[in-house]
């Protein structure tokens, strides 16, 4: 038998804010199921959805889950330059090649940014720069 990710439950002061931040940051809709506030993840794709649950108390923006994103295409500049629009907080910016760089969310947790697919090619191929 094996086992597979099925869910992801981010703790949440406000679930329903935290959900359209990352409906935002994934493109994927909120969906208000009987278990509450979740975005459906494209088919394929693991873990199925991220729930968002209220927590009793703010998250310790050093624990918890601990997500990375990449952006499909464009540069990472371009995916943290959009991510802070939409309400994230750049914490730590690694300048001269970086391949990563860490944010956090709304309600203070982390997640890295990494190159985008079109980056990771060109940087595979040696096309960059």
């Amino acid at each position: 038998m094996t086992a597979h990710l099925r869910r992801l439950t981010i703790p949440s002061q406000d679930p329903a804010a935290l959900a359209r931040f990352w409906s935002g940051v994934l493109l994927r809709p909120v969906v208000n199921g009987s278990d509450g506030l979740h975005l459906q993840m494209a088919e394929g794709n693991e873990p199925q959805a991220l729930y968002f649950a209220p927590a009793s108390a703010p998250s310790d923006p050093g624990g918890g889950p601990f997500l990375s994103i990449g952006a499909l295409c464009g540069t990472l500049a371009d995916e943290v330059e959009r991510l802070v629009s939409l309400g994230a907080v750049l914490l730590h910016d690694s300048p001269g090649g970086s391949r990563s760089v860490m944010m956090a969310d709304p309600e203070g947790h982390t997640f890295m940014v990494e190159l985008s697919e079109e980056e990771l090619i060109d940087d595979e191929f040696g096309l960059t720069e």
